[in-house]
């Protein structure tokens, strides 16, 4: 049976079999009008598209129709209801022909269980009742040997055949037109084939039918499989080598229905627990199902493990005797999960890396372990370390001597495990000569011992700081118990352990004042302890370092000679002992420059000095006037026993002096020299006379009558009391 193409299909179809085609088409059934009633037969046809696989009615489900002819007057149908409950379940419909005319059969749901839904358009058809020819009968038709619905064996399936009985033509019968094998698996000769039958009387009336059937495998898959070794090669049903799986699966009849769920060939040759594997086939037929041995690949030797060891432990992972070594061997596949054994290390031995070998072990499947698989070492020491000593923290002073506790190093020595420390100290108490220091306990790495005491060393060490007492003053003294100086305190040091470099020491003052008190300087015995200065403090003393001030109480400024102020005092002034006394010298009325000395003296005996320079001007000369004639060099002429006017002024400052008390007149004989410019008088006065002042000319003048000595040459002067001289030099003819 065909199913057409006009309309989709979307749910089980519910059809008729009056021609091949499923579809949505009426096909025609011809009655006639007093002849026999006609037949056809419903049945499903599964779609699986409507949301449910396979066929809608399974389990007790089922699907009630109603069916009725459009028009009862010409045709009725029966059963009036049908109910399936079963997908291969049909049920034949007859129709009895009532009058000429036309009438639609359909068929409508009146209950269905399954959840699923029905297409029930293919069932309707159409009949057609017309009124009996006089002289033919419509034929009958009938399909036989297969049946719609059925399912036969492929190879076994009936002849179809169609027999006809006519009441003109007589019977008939004839082989069914055949349909081509629909379904998925029509290649293989396997799905659905529907018998056609058509007749056509001689009177030219047509009746045809069809049987839509099912052509089934019947027989399932069958399944087979190999293994590369065939059987295992190790121990209780083990592989030990690599193996190969191969599956051969066949099904004669409807080869391309097959479907394989596992059945892969496998190469096996990782190692793996037992395994079966299963390998499933469905065909058309049937389905099929053969699992494996369990097979089982272990080619991996036992792995072996270092588990524990025992001994006399000591520190930081050593032992200090034998060691008892337990080595564990587990196998992930074939197993056993565990098993342990142990090894000993041999007495006596000691190192950083004692070897011990773990032993054979086997697994089920018959592989076994290395001797020496897993090498475990230990380390292995039984001997306390040696001690020795090393230094001090630090050298004695160039004396030999400490003078403060002493630090010790110690250094340990261990051929084996080493010394936990290298080095260690210990430091000394007390003070003395050969003062003892012991080594602290030694470990080595392995947590052996050497005690304390193990080895020493001496030390002289002085701790104590020396002891110091004030002996005297010294410096330079001055008067009514003062020092006029730095003052000198002695002080001497005492050790009575390592003794002194020197027993004296002195402090020196830089301060003046009274009551002055010097501390002891620092002393420092032969072990460079040192007592801070300042510890002792010497007797009081007083002492001036200043000088006294000297102050003029007046001074006299610079002075024509004779009018110089009188000579001055002095006063003393000291801010340390007080002052002494004042004393002034060095004072002159005398032209020229003079330096006056004040001398302070102060209780201690210190003076100091000041001073005060002044000048004493000379007067100022004007002359000798003309006639004479100055100079150096120039000589005066002048007849002998002529009188010749020495005329000249003095002043002290813008007072012109006139008294001639201040002048005495000098005359004494030079020698003359021939390269003297010589300079003739031309104005003489007449007699000697003594010196005056001329008030009219405001001039002193002095006639000064010349020898009677020709050839002869002098020189005139005038010699004021503040010293200072004009002078002429003259030559007599």
């Amino acid at each position: 049976m065909l199913l057409a193409a006009a309309g989709v299909a979307q749910a089980d179809i519910i059809y008729n079999d009056l021609d091949g085609i499923i579809d949505a088409v009426a096909e025609n059934m011809p009655l006639n009008v007093g002849g026999a009633a006609g037949t056809t037969t419903l049945a499903l046809r599964i779609t699986g598209l409507d949301g449910k696989s396979g066929c809608n009615l399974t389990g007790s489900t089922v699907l009630t129709l109603s069916l009725a002819s459009s028009d009862a007057a010409v045709a009725t149908v029966s059963p009036a209801s049908v109910t399936f409950g079963s997908c291969g379940e049909t049920k034949v419909l007859t129709v009895t022909p009532v009058a000429g005319g036309t009438a639609t059969v359909t068929a409508r749901q009146t209950a269905n269980t399954t959840g699923g839904t029905f297409n029930l358009a293919p069932a309707t058809f159409t009949v057609n009742v017309v009124a009996p020819a006089p002289a033919n009968t419509a034929p009958t038709l009938t399909v036989v040997g297969v049946s719609t619905g059925a399912s036969y064996d492929k190879g076994s399936v009936p002849a179809a055949t169609c027999d006809v009985v006519d009441a003109e033509d007589g019977l008939k019968s004839f082989a069914a037109t055949l349909s081509d094998i629909t379904g998925p698996y029509s290649s293989d000769g396997i799905g659905e084939r529907t018998a056609n039958c058509s007749y056509t009387d001689g009177g030219g009336l047509t009746a045809s039918g069809s049987a839509t059937y099912n052509i089934a495998d019947p027989s399932g898959p069958q399944i087979s499989y190999t293994l590369t070794p065939g059987t295992p090669n190790g121990l209780s049903e083990w592989f030990t080598v690599p193996l190969n799986l191969s599956w051969t699966v066949t099904d004669a009849e409807s080869p391309g229905s097959l479907t394989l769920t596992g059945c892969e060939d496998r190469s096996i040759t990782a190692d793996q627990v037992k395994i079966a594997y299963p390998c499933s086939a469905t065909s058309a037929g049937g389905t099929a199902s053969v699992d494996t041995v369990p097979l089982g690949l272990d080619a991996t030797d036992p792995e072996v493990s270092y588990t524990g060891a025992e001994g006399l432990a000591g520190n930081n992972g050593w032992y200090r005797g034998p060691v008892t070594v337990t080595f564990t061997a587990t196998d992930a596949t074939s197993g056993p999960a565990s098993q342990t054994a142990t090894a000993t290390t041999a007495d006596g031995a000691e190192g950083e890396s004692i070897e011990v070998r773990s032993p054979v072990f086997s697994d089920t499947a018959g592989n076994s372990s290395v001797l020496g698989a897993v090498i475990q070492r230990f380390s292995i020491d039984g001997t306390a370390p040696s001690v020795a000593y090393t230094q001090a923290d630090r050298a004695p002073n160039a004396n030999g001597w400490y003078n403060a506790p002493v630090t010790a190093t110690f250094t340990a020595t261990d051929a084996v495990s080493g010394p936990a420390l290298a080095t260690q100290t210990a430091a000394s108490v007390g003070e003395g000569f050969g003062v003892v220091v012991d080594s602290p306990a030694f470990e080595d790495v392995a947590g052996n011992t050497a005690e304390a005491g193990t080895a020493s060393a001496n030390f002289d060490i002085d701790v104590t700081v020396p002891l110091v007492s004030f002996t005297g003053l010294s410096g330079l003294e001055g008067s009514n118990g003062w020092f006029t100086g730095p003052v000198t305190a002695t002080f001497t040091g005492t050790d009575e352990l390592s003794g002194l470099e020197s027993p004296t020491g002195t402090s020196v003052s830089s301060s003046e004042g009274t009551g002055l008190v010097l501390t002891s300087p620092a002393f420092t015995d032969r072990a460079d302890n040192t007592i801070p200065a300042g510890e002792v403090s010497s007797d009081a003393f007083n002492v001036d370092l200043t000088d006294p001030v000297a102050a003029f109480d007046s001074v006299p400024a610079d002075a024509y000679f004779g009018f110089v102020g009188a000579e001055p005092t002095c006063t003393a002034s000291d801010s340390g002992s007080g002052p002494a006394g004042c004393v002034v010298s060095g004072y002159s009325s005398l032209a020229g420059t003079h330096t006056l000395t004040a001398t302070a003296t102060d209780v201690a005996g210190r003076t100091s000095t000041t001073t005060h320079t002044y000048t004493v001007k000379h007067w100022e000369t004007k002359g000798f006037y003309q006639p004479i004639d100055m100079g150096a060099n120039v000589v005066n002429t002048v007849k002998a026993g002529s009188t010749v006017p020495a005329k000249f002024e003095l002043f002290a400052g813008a007072t012109e002096l006139t008294d001639t008390s201040f002048v005495e007149m000098k005359i004494r004989q030079i020698a003359c020299s021939p390269l003297a410019v010589q300079d003739n008088i031309e104005i003489t006065a007449t007699g000697n006379t003594s010196l005056r002042y001329d008030s009219t000319g405001g001039q002193f003048i002095y006639n000064w009558k010349t020898p009677n000595l020709p050839g002869a040459c002098f020189q005139l002067s005038t010699l004021a009391d503040d010293g200072s001289v004009i002078a002429a030099n003259f030559k007599v003819k």
